[in-house]
């Protein structure tokens, strides 16, 4: 596919870390690309039925807002309320979703002539990747997931693997990150080990994890991440052939590429000198069992967009601190959750 004109984005999920980003990364980045507004601006993701309605809607008015500019179309998934520890059932009911999401494409753009567009998931480069053994991860490492919550992710990447197989004219493309980080992420949720221990240090609470200390991650600035995909946006869409060749094909990966430990954070905030050094308790746990020691990434596909300029890891934290210390000013920063 190659879509030189403006291409109208429908990012579901807009309301979360990296949904929230994307607008402006892809307005910078995307020669004529352009966020199409939602008519629902949050959707009801713990009822089922009202869900299927405001979804349908949303495709409805989607594809007639492409058709209206006669444009191409992308849709992004970056949704999911899902991270290790969530029951099965929930996230069952999140694949569900994404499932309905694609065949709600075929009735409303691809049965309706609207067949040259781009579909990108979002999922996740720990989860699927948990109990791979490979030393260093790349995209032609084999996804092993040790979590409920990684094989959920897989499945929804197989769900997107077999609709992109019968549909050749959409581009299809998979795009597993690594640890997201940055000011805004969602503190209800059991994630995040920078936010967490920014939480903890305001809040004059100790530091409660479920790894040791030496857990090596990679920790991306959810800013960097945003335009990293932007920026792959283009070379999809300019790529001419909609397909790869298989749906090993179809991964890339998102990641700082700088394995980073439990303890290096824990240092940065100490090195930083944040009112007070971190007191962390280290408290294994069920969760914790589904948590890999090592985790380290690097692209080969497309390598020149990790290469990108990067915040730094210091810089980072020094911005996510600041963020939530405003929040705690204002009355607007819950207490920090046992662990994370």
């Amino acid at each position: 596919m190659s879509i030189p004109g403006p291409t109208l984005f429908w990012i579901v999920g807009r309301g979360g870390l990296l949904g929230s980003r994307l607008p402006s990364a892809i307005a910078a980045h995307v020669p004529g690309g352009e966020c199409w507004n939602a008519p629902v601006a949050k959707f009801s993701w713990g009822a089922p039925d009202l869900l299927a309605d405001q979804l349908r809607e949303s495709a409805v008015e989607f594809a007639a807002a492409v058709r209206q500019r006669g444009c191409g179309w992308g849709v992004i998934w970056t949704a999911g309320a899902g991270v290790i520890g969530t029951s099965e059932a929930v996230l069952a009911a999140e694949t569900a979703t994404w499932e309905m999401l694609l065949s709600l494409l075929d009735t409303w753009l691809l049965d309706a002539g609207l067949r040259s567009g781009l579909v990108f998931l979002a999922s996740s480069a720990g989860g699927v990747y948990g109990n791979c053994p490979d030393p260093l991860i790349t995209e032609m490492s084999e996804g092993r997931p040790m979590s409920a919550y990684g094989h959920n992710k897989r499945r929804q990447e197989e769900i997107l693997n077999t609709w992109a197989d019968g549909r050749p004219e959409v581009t299809c493309r998979i795009g597993r990150i690594s640890n997201l980080y940055g000011p805004g992420q969602n503190l209800a949720k059991p994630q995040g080990l920078i936010s967490h221990i920014s939480r903890c240090l305001i809040w004059q609470q100790p530091i409660h994890v479920y790894v040791p200390l030496d857990t090596i991650r990679d920790y991306i600035y959810i800013d960097d991440c945003a335009r990293q995909i932007a920026c792959a946006f283009v070379e999809w869409l300019r790529g001419g052939s909609a397909q790869p060749p298989s749906s090993r094909d179809r991964v890339k990966l998102f990641a700082a590429e700088e394995p980073t430990t439990v303890a290096q954070i824990v240092g940065e905030f100490t090195r930083l000198s944040f009112r007070r050094h971190p007191r962390v308790i280290c408290a294994p746990s069920v969760l914790g069992l589904q948590q890999p020691r090592r985790l380290q990434f690097q692209s080969v596909v497309a390598p020149c967009l990790a290469a990108m300029r990067r915040t730094a890891l210091q810089v980072g934290i020094s911005q996510v601190h600041h963020h939530q210390l405003a929040l705690y000013c204002d009355g607007r920063l819950a207490p920090p959750a046992t662990k994370v």
